[in-house]
């Protein structure tokens, strides 16, 4: 039985966020404020910073969950790239987290050419 799941996300807390941008290769640093090329300051919980210097800052609504991201050169650059990076750590985190809990085993992981991956888990009864 073969099944396709669509995500939305939302972010249990920062921490684990964090905990996904580290696991992906990047580096963060908690600051209240982040500046973007065209000179604004905006409130931010944390910095993520990639390999090539890209920066995005975070920003998680301690009542919604919501991440949202704010990046240096806006959202259709290098920056909004570097958050899908960490949303898809984070979906992918969660994710096994959660097939694990439920007592499922990943048979097969594969990574797309685009980019996403598609998991194929099993459970016994």
């Amino acid at each position: 039985m073969s099944q396709t799941v669509a995500l939305d996300i939302v972010v249990v807390g920062l921490a684990e966020l964090l905990a996904a941008a580290v696991e992906s290769g990047l580096t963060y640093e908690e600051q209240k404020q982040f500046e973007t090329e065209d000179g604004k300051t905006h409130a931010v919980d944390a910095v993520v910073t990639d390999e090539q210097g890209t920066q995005v800052g975070v920003k998680v609504d301690k009542k919604t969950g919501v991440a949202t991201i704010v990046a240096h050169d806006g959202v259709d650059g290098r920056g909004s790239a570097l958050f899908r990076r960490i949303a898809q750590r984070y979906a992918y985190s969660r994710v096994m987290a959660e097939l694990k809990s439920k007592g499922y085993k990943i048979a097969k992981e594969e990574k797309q050419k685009d980019g996403t991956i598609k998991l194929v888990a099993q459970r016994w009864r």
